[in-house]
């Protein structure tokens, strides 16, 4: 065994002791040691060799842990605990020196009698016992105040009254006992925990009503009326117990509800940099309703309300890589067109609006690997197509959270500190408050030049915006880049950080297109109630099997903002997607929104629907009708007798003949008589007619007559 050092610790297992090394002394050689836990003890003396006995007998540990070893600042110690241990430290230092003969009895006595001069000797020993048994430094005669009293430990209920006294020398003071605990935990958690309403002194009052108020009667009135009993406990002492018995920080979460405790109430411990290796790794995005009204650009007398505003943002480099503003609610259709804008060329975004700009000024152009956004855009089955052509791994918020994505929500403050002051129709502070300004009247901008100058604004902010307790990396301190976030974009990119993946952008219009289930019938791919075709349907005869052996699904894509065309999703081997058009059938469609056609079709359901009384209303007035000439028939219908029912039926053909001609004389279309009085001219008709026929002459044999009578002449 190794020789031992000063101030080890070693644990005497058949003692139960653990003893402190204070001196070695190597020629004999040995060890000063000292019992750090007993009150009475001293050094003494034990040999190497008795150690290292003990150690192969397995009766000697070297494992035991130091209870007064710890480390406190200088200017944390009270001053008045430093006093005491200063003091104390004066008294014995002189005696600490005389070392190693301080630690044998006989000179020990002799070096602290010459010391003392007359005083008690016991302070000594106290005060080298404690240093010895705590570690041999200043701090050891640090006083133990803080273990006295009962610290985490409740008192003992007695008769006699705790606390400070009552003003009102009236008043009975009572102890709360285990009892009285219970009934707060109980009124704490019915009323205050679980009602925002319910502050503490309401709280303490309804728990008074309900545990500490007797039932009497009233002798003036005769009603019975709640009396609060004498002794009950106080609001002060309700609020103490509150807090010592009740996690408070658990209560206040569900009196908050936990969404909003989480949201604005948690401790921060985390980052949005956690686990974004560089730029284009994490994307966030999120939407609100812009606090400006605008005009519209057809009509700058019409004022067409507030727009939505969508931004992304890189997490890495915060740098804003993508911005859309429309009419369209908080939806995957105003998400798809903000993602457009942030994977594709922003040169030819931004001159749409009338701004120049040069590619390195908003570099930003390629699909990232992750997007984090809220569930209600970037949820359910229209962001499929998105993760499946291009491989982007989508993240949702949980519901309320916004502060999961707290760096675009701050886009959303800092973006409108730029523009309001010189913006006209922008909302102030106080707007809707008597005698405030209403804004709306103010609105001069469309949503074009709003647009514009939201451009100006992220240029600034992604060129010139000092990014504020940015965790700069030692690599970008050491290459001087800045916290701008177009450097720290571009020192990303530089150094291989970047995760941006470049695609065609008309296949990445179309994937970002929401996606939805069409069918196909006979009258060509029906969506939404238009009609569309293409050369491949054609081709493959798909309306004729759709005819003959019934109709069936397809994927499509569309753009509900204009729904002229649909992009059917092509199957293995085909083009990706196959663009169709509408049909002649569904051309009253033609440059209409998915809303105006939705609209137009409600309006016709509804035109319907109000046709239906009428259509009722027809349907009985008829019945009515026909039953009338049907009872008038009936009425008129002979008695038949002495014929037979074959013999009625067999003459049916004839009957039909001289029916027809009673009609065609009935319904004949005759000429006015001239008002002349001329002679007719007299026309023979033939006198002998064919043996069995006496019906009357169709208009054929009335012809006949005529020309026969013509040729005679």
């Amino acid at each position: 065994m190794k020789l031992l050092a000063v101030n080890q610790l070693v644990s005497i297992i058949e003692e139960d002791c653990i003893e402190r090394v204070l001196w070695v002394d190597i020629k004999s050689p040995g060890y000063i040691v000292i019992d750090i836990a007993s009150k009475t003890a001293l050094p003494r003396f034990r040999t190497h060799a008795e150690l290292e006995a003990m150690a192969c007998n397995g009766l000697l540990s070297f494992e035991a842990k130091d209870p007064f070893t710890y480390s406190i600042h200088e200017d944390t110690i009270d001053p008045r605990h430093r006093a005491i241990r200063d003091k104390n430290w004066q008294k014995i230092s002189p005696l600490i020196l005389q070392q190693p003969a301080i630690f044998w009895p006989k000179q020990r006595g002799d070096l602290i009698a010459s010391h003392i001069a007359g005083e008690s000797h016991v302070p000594y020993y106290r005060l080298l016992r404690r240093y010895w048994q705590r570690g041999m430094t200043r701090n050891a005669f640090l006083p133990d105040f803080a273990k006295c009293g009962g610290r985490g430990r409740d008192k003992a209920v007695s008769d006699k009254p705790r606390g400070r006294r009552p003003i009102n020398a009236s008043t009975v003071v009572v102890n709360v006992d285990s009892d009285m605990r219970s009934i707060f935990r109980a009124a704490i958690t019915r009323f205050y925990a679980k009602h925002a309403a319910f502050d503490l002194p309401e709280c303490y009052h309804k728990m008074l009503e309900e545990d500490f108020t007797d039932a009497v009667i009233n002798p003036n009135t005769g009603r019975q009326e709640l009396v609060v009993r004498v002794g009950t406990p106080t609001l002060r002492q309700f609020r103490y117990w509150y807090g010592k018995d009740n996690d408070i920080f658990a209560i206040s979460r569900r009196r908050h509800t936990p969404r909003l405790y989480d949201k604005d109430m948690r401790g921060l411990l985390g980052s949005s940099l956690d686990g974004v290796s560089g730029p284009g790794d994490r994307y966030q995005i999120d939407a609100t309703i812009g606090d400006v009204y605008l005009v519209s650009r057809y009509d700058r007398h019409r004022i067409v309300g507030r727009p939505v505003i969508y931004i992304l943002i890189d997490v890495f480099s915060h740098l804003i890589v993508g911005v859309y503003v429309g009419f369209e609610g908080p939806s995957w259709v105003g998400a798809m067109e903000a993602l457009s804008i942030a994977v594709l060329d922003k040169v030819s975004y931004c001159h749409r609006f009338g701004v120049g700009i040069l590619p390195e000024e908003w570099p930003s152009v390629g699909m990232p690997v992750r997007v984090l956004g809220d569930r209600g855009e970037i949820a359910g089955s229209m962001i499929e197509t998105l993760i499946n052509n291009f491989n982007v791994h989508v993240e949702n918020t949980a519901p309320y959270r916004a502060d999961w994505k707290g760096l675009v929500e701050q886009q959303f403050r800092l973006l409108p500190a730029r523009f309001k002051a010189y913006t006209p129709g922008y909302i102030q502070e106080d707007y809707q408050q008597r005698g405030g300004n209403d804004y709306r009247l103010d609105a001069t901008l469309d949503i074009d030049q709003f647009t514009h100058i939201l451009i100006y604004c992220i240029l600034a902010y992604n060129n010139s915006h000092v990014l504020k307790d940015y965790p700069l990396s030692p690599e970008m301190i050491r290459d001087g880049v800045r916290p701008i976030p177009i450097e720290m974009w571009d020192w990303g990119i530089a150094h291989g950080g970047g995760c941006l993946r470049r695609f065609p952008a008309e296949e990445v219009r179309i994937s970002l297109l929401p996606s939805d289930e069409a069918t196909v019938t006979l009258h060509g791919i029906r969506y939404f109630g238009c009609y569309y075709s293409c050369p491949l349907a054609i081709e493959e005869h798909w309306f004729d099997k759709a005819r003959q052996r019934g109709t069936w699904k397809v994927k499509v894509s569309y753009d509900p903002r204009c729904m002229d065309s649909v992009w059917l999703h092509g199957q293995p081997g085909q083009t990706r997607f196959i663009a169709c058009f509408l049909t002649e059938r569904s051309r009253i469609h033609e440059g209409k929104s998915l809303w105006e056609i939705d609209q137009l079709r409600q309006e016709a359901r509804a035109l319907t629907a109000s046709a239906r009384p009428r259509q009722t209303q027809g349907r009985v007035t008829l019945i009515g009708q026909i039953q009338t000439v049907v009872s008038e028939a009936g009425a008129m219908a002979p008695v038949v007798l002495g014929i037979s029912d074959s013999e009625r039926t067999g003459a049916i053909r004839d009957n039909r003949r001289e029916e027809r001609q009673d009609l065609q004389r009935r319904d004949a279309v005759r000429a006015e008589q001239p008002d002349q009085h001329e002679q007719g001219k007299v026309v023979s008709f033939p006198t002998a007619l064919p043996a069995g026929k006496y019906s009357l002459p169709d208009i054929t044999e009335i012809l006949r007559s005529f020309s026969e009578a013509e040729g005679e002449e």
